[in-house]
């Protein structure tokens, strides 16, 4: 129909400037009230067919509807959608699960990816090396290679449990759930990656074979690599309806429990040679048949592990809806949680479960102290008027690796002094242990203190390191690695005997600075206890420096006694010199000479003395002559480095105090943790003065 004869039909029709005009068709033109000034321009476009325009602004696509339904316009052939030719690319490969493999602190080193692929095999495996900065490659390139589950392996290890090994990360992985510490190869049967073997060591290995020929020949070639150094290795036959079943169907198929596995491990001999892994019968009469791979809508996405085709297709088959055990948390509400009051072995000094660190300057009698609280805990008795709370059992162990050649003069010291009877449970290690890199030291100390605890049913309420140095193998105080390995080997030792655990430790050469080495062991430690001694006097005073759960700043004074250890030669008539060793004893007048001291150099208990108002002063003129905007931890603050408040509070007490002990006193004093104001702030070299904020009343 031409746009003469559309016109017409809808009215009020004319031609103008050679095209027609009509009243727009739409039901809403006008306000409802119809188009009865014609504004709607028609044409006959170049192929042919109508062009409409409402000049009173309707909707091009109503008026081209509206006109359609009056019937106007013929029926146009439908149009192909471009779209629709467009075919969406075939899914070969769909990623289906990661597996991370980590150092020993936890950081990835690389993943292990699994993929679902629309090829025969129905499955892929990709290697991922992760570098430093979290980054991933598309190659291992030079990665470390690792077992699977690498920090809870060395765990298990060190606490003597049983490692599970099994063929892929999904059969590790279903024994994780149980409880249990499993680990595998991200290699898969094929394949056992040297690099792994020395991780091993002084383990309990127990090789969990898939229900497959290949299955038995990866557990063989495994206890033939860690045999030679494991403490003990198995291999156990978990059976299986199919060829390729695993652990994962052990338990998620057929229920079986984490007492059903230490039944069938009693049950086990350990293996004297990989000779004696050897396949069973039924899997040699029937060789495994290849299973087409099931579609990815019938896997549950956690399939997946590095081990053979029927294995996987097997795994993939299973009942989706199926449960196992899991590891449950509980979570508990805000307003549930309450203030569980902290249980002390000696009140407000030593905490149950605590990390403690005794330190002082060498000849402050640290090991005198050390042995002096051991004794208190092991007898139930008060130490300097502080209740001690041990268990009814409870005992301390004390690995004497310092001085140990003269200990037993120093114990029968304190034994005579304090009058302590026979049978006091503290035991003692007069051996030098590495507990920061040798598994074969920390394994043994775990087995002699738990055959202890079993052989005389008792409860290690303490274990005392002396001293940290003795026990860190030669490794550098100074790096974050090597002492973050001490401590996470003393966390494990308190750990396995829920014990609180002292490390006896020297200061630095800045006594001020307090614990020598890394400052990640103050940050570990639950309480610090600092031992000052006075110049060369047989006394001193101990300050608890921190304590997390508990009060700061508690001194108890102390003087050493001297014992004569030879009373049970009295009568004799032997002409040997009479041997003495010292024992400890409480004193007040320590703690006052203490508090003499202070106030010689112009400081009292409360920090706000002379000389600490002229360190201030000095601080401030540092800061408004030489001060320096830096970035510390709270900010960017304006700062002098430590030595540059030094000199300008020497300037203002005068050159000729300058260099006097009165001086050092002061300043050691001034710039210290107790002694400095909480307004100054001290990070490594560089010390500044946070202004405290006066807060206003609010105005109504």
């Amino acid at each position: 129909m031409q746009a003469e004869e559309i016109a017409k039909t809808l009215g009020n029709a004319k031609k103008v400037n050679g095209q027609w005009v009509a009243s727009c068709p739409v039901p809403g033109h006008g306000r409802g009230n119809g188009d009865k000034n014609p504004s709607l321009s028609i044409s006959d476009g170049p192929d042919g067919k109508p062009l409409f325009h409402c000049h009173g602004g309707c909707d091009q696509g109503t008026v081209f509807n509206t006109i359609r339904e009056r019937g106007l316009l013929p029926e146009l052939e439908p149009r192909p959608e471009l779209l629709s030719r467009i075919q969406p690319p075939a899914i070969t490969r769909q990623l289906e699960q990661e597996w991370n493999y980590t150092d020993e602190e936890g950081v990835v080193l690389f993943i292990k990816q699994r993929y679902r692929t629309t090829d025969s095999k129905g499955k892929d495996y990709k290697l991922i090396k992760v570098d430093e900065a979290g980054r991933r490659h598309a190659t291992m390139g030079d990665a470390r290679i690792v077992p699977y589950k690498l920090p809870e392996l060395l765990d298990a290890v060190s606490k003597g449990r049983f490692v599970y090994l099994t063929e892929g990360e999904k059969a590790a992985d279903a024994i994780i759930s149980l409880g249990s510490v499993a680990t595998t190869s991200h290699a898969g049967s094929g394949h056992w990656p040297e690099a792994i073997t020395q991780y091993f060591a002084g383990a309990n290995v127990v090789i969990l074979p898939d229900n497959d020929a290949p299955g038995w020949r990866y557990a063989k070639r495994a206890a033939a690599k860690v045999l030679p150094l494991a403490k003990s290795v198995r291999v156990i036959d978990l059976g299986g309806d199919d060829l390729g079943d695993d652990a994962y169907e052990w338990i998620y198929k057929h229920g079986k429990t984490r007492q059903d596995l230490a039944e069938m491990v009693k049950r086990q001999a350990p293996l004297t040679s990989e000779a004696e892994v050897q396949m069973p019968e039924r899997l040699k009469e029937k060789p495994p048949e290849a299973a087409p791979p099931e579609s990815a809508a019938q896997a549950p996405m956690a399939a997946g592990t590095a081990g053979s085709a029927a294995q996987e297709t097997d795994e993939e088959g299973r009942d989706a809806k199926h449960e196992g055990p899991r590891k449950t948390f509980k979570l508990e509400a805000f307003d549930d949680i309450t203030d569980e009051p902290v249980e002390w072995l000696i009140e407000k000094v030593i905490p149950k479960q605590g990390f403690v660190a005794l330190y002082g300057p060498p000849g402050s009698f640290k090991s005198f102290i050390a042995l002096d609280l051991a004794a208190a805990i092991a007898r139930q008795r008060e130490w300097f008027g502080q209740k001690a709370s041990p268990s009814g059992n409870g005992a301390v162990v004390y690995v004497a690796g310092e001085g140990h050649g003269g200990i037993g003069a120093r114990i029968k010291a304190c034994r005579i002094y304090h009058n302590i009877e026979a049978g006091t449970p503290i035991y003692f290690l007069r051996h030098q242990i590495n507990l920061r890199s040798s598994e074969e030291d920390f394994s043994s100390l775990i087995f002699a203190v738990r055959e202890l605890t079993q052989e005389l049913a008792i409860k290690v309420d303490l274990i005392v390191i002396d001293t940290l140095a003795r026990a860190f193998g030669g490794g550098n105080e100074n790096s974050s690695e090597d002492m973050g390995a001490f401590i996470t080997s003393c966390g494990h030792l308190q750990g396995e005997f829920k014990a609180a655990l002292m490390v006896i430790h020297h200061s630095g050469k800045d006594a001020a600075k307090g614990l020598r080495g890394h400052s990640s062991l103050l940050g570990a430690v639950d309480t610090e206890l600092e031992l000052l001694r006075f110049d060369d006097q047989p006394k001193g005073v101990l300050t608890v420096s921190k304590q997390k759960d508990g009060e700061d700043g508690l001194r108890f004074g102390f003087e050493m006694v001297e014992v004569d250890i030879d009373q049970d030669r009295e009568g004799s008539l032997s002409l040997d010199e009479t041997r003495k060793s010292l024992a400890v004893s409480p004193s007040d007048e320590a703690l006052k000479s203490r508090a003499d001291e202070a106030r010689k150099v112009g400081l009292d208990r409360t920090g706000k003395g002379k000389k600490q108002a002229i360190a201030v002063d000095a601080l401030r003129d540092a800061l408004n002559t030489k001060g320096l905007h830096w970035k510390v931890s709270l900010g960017v603050r304006r700062c002098v480095k430590v030595e540059q408040w030094r000199d300008a509070f020497a300037q203002k007490m005068g050159s000729d105090e300058a260099g006097s002990s009165a001086f050092r006193a002061a300043w050691k004093r001034v710039r210290s943790d107790q002694g400095r104001p909480s307004s100054v702030h001290i990070e490594g070299e560089w010390v500044w003065i946070e202004e405290q904020k006066e807060e206003k009343p609010e105005e109504f």
